[in-house]
């Protein structure tokens, strides 16, 4: 089951880290911390949307 989800788990974790760098540019008052936090957030998105997608079509 874990191989079904291997690249959306992968997505969202990459989502996860961008997020957490962008709460640290935040923490700092860097100017690109809006940016990486809504990448993050997108990217973690599209990791569960693939994590459905991927749930559906598998049955």
């Amino acid at each position: 089951m874990l191989k079904l989800f291997k690249w959306p788990l992968l997505l969202f974790l990459s989502g996860f880290l961008v997020t957490l760098f962008g709460a640290w540019a935040k923490i700092l008052h860097l100017s690109f911390a809006e940016v990486l936090l809504t990448a993050g957030m997108a990217i973690q998105a599209g990791g569960i949307i693939y994590a459905m997608y991927v749930l559906v079509k598998s049955k």
